[in-house]
């Protein structure tokens, strides 16, 4: 089953992008249960649409007001959601202070013609 594995950092003064992933992290990526991952750019990059009452509401930035940001995504392959916690687990280890990883199941669904 996939999981993925949403990592939350806490703010930084530069844009991650231009700051090199620590190789303990590099080696914990680089395994046969990382089916893919994506570093993110920082929060301020991001454009959001909402659908409201009165159509679509386009804002920049992120919705979600919060002291942590969206800093990338992982996605992994796991037996079942103790396998992908302690695969979190792992990874965590090897990230700043404050660096939250948040669980989720992917949802295995095919689109329609595909």
């Amino acid at each position: 089953m996939q999981y993925a594995l949403l990592a939350y950092s806490p703010p930084e003064e530069t844009d991650r992008a231009t700051r090199p992933i620590p190789e303990a992290l590099a080696t914990r990526l680089d395994r046969p249960v990382v089916a893919g991952w994506a570093r993110l750019h920082a929060d301020e990059s991001a454009t959001t649409l909402r659908n409201g009452e009165r159509g679509t509401l386009l804002t920049d930035g992120p919705f979600v007001d919060s002291k942590e940001y969206l800093a990338g995504l992982i996605l992994i392959e796991a037996d079942d959601l103790d396998g992908a916690l302690a695969i979190a687990e792992d990874m965590l280890q090897t990230t700043r202070p404050g660096t939250a990883i948040e669980v989720r199941p992917i949802v295995e669904a095919r689109l329609r013609g595909a």
